[in-house]
């Protein structure tokens, strides 16, 4: 895996390549948030001087990219990656944007109604609660996420898509792997164990749905939170106090999706980002 974990990191490189001389040529040419993300790990992981300097060229028009964006779940990913550049860097523009895009999704509490769209919001906004007041900011964003799962889940049929819909439908892969990824960062931010099992509970429907999924994004972030939860069953403590799903094995379905996102096109074409932070985690969790 460790192979092709480089082999992800030059098809991202080379893209940021194209992009770069795109912008040379006068191009409005932005990398995807989840490719500089990756990059981003990558570098705290390797202290490469190349993941280094194509990280730096890409951050400005990132910044100016994400200062225009209006779209939730595009915010979302900008705030994850100006968050975690953040931690790294003495460049004043990445905790302003952070900040910026946190005001500008909280705008959108309590009005959200897709629950894909406001779990990842949530999600975000806990990550990076440290760098405004995160007195003020975990409370709401916890509010958010209870107000959201209190109208769409159902006890034994997952949660919905959509909030305010008098009809209970089960929700999409996305709905299902957002909002368990925002329940685990609930869970490590506050300690409360029903946000973690609540997690598990509709990572076991989301389990079904990713193998023969189409939503290539949705199956990557599943793989992420597999290997999250892949972590908690090997804590000792963890497996003590929680509830738990008896005999599974999460190591093993993460391992499983990352195989089958491996023979896809979109793994080394635009989707490349997302399946290296799949591949990222999937190690992380062995």
């Amino acid at each position: 895996m460790n192979a092709e974990l480089e082999s992800i990191t030059a098809v991202v490189l080379d893209a940021l390549d194209v992009l770069a001389r795109a912008r040379a040529g006068g191009a409005d040419a932005v990398p995807d948030p989840a490719a500089l993300i990756f990059l981003l790990r990558r570098y705290l992981a390797s202290d490469r001087d190349d993941l280094r300097d194509a990280l730096g060229e890409a951050l400005a028009p990132a910044l100016a990219r994400a200062a225009a964006e209006t779209r939730s779940l595009e915010c979302a990913a900008w705030l994850t990656l100006f968050s975690e550049a953040s931690a790294i860097s003495d460049d004043d523009r990445l905790p302003s944007a952070a900040a910026a895009l946190i005001a500008d999704l909280r705008r959108a509490w309590p009005s959200t109604d897709v629950v894909e769209q406001g779990m990842a919001s949530v999600d975000a906004c806990l990550r990076a609660a440290n760098l405004v007041d995160p007195q003020d900011l975990v409370p709401a964003a916890i509010d958010e996420l209870e107000r959201v799962v209190g109208h769409a889940y159902q006890p034994g049929d997952g949660i919905a898509h959509t909030i305010h819909s008098h009809v209970h439908a089960r929700g999409s892969l996305g709905d299902h792997v957002r909002s368990a990824s925002a329940l685990l960062t609930a869970f490590e931010i506050s300690g409360r164990l029903p946000y973690s099992m609540l997690a598990e509970e509709l990572m076991q429907t989301a389990r079904r749905d990713l193998q023969g999924a189409t939503d290539f994004i949705a199956r990557c972030e599943g793989c992420r939170v597999l290997s999250r939860l892949a972590a908690l069953h090997a804590d000792e403590a963890y497996r003590g106090a929680a509830v738990i799903a008896p005999h599974v094995d999460y190591r093993a379905d993460a391992e499983r999706v990352i195989t089958a996102l491996s023979s896809d096109p979109l793994a080394r074409g635009s989707g490349a980002g997302e399946y290296g932070l799949a591949l990222l985690a999937a190690l992380d969790a062995r």
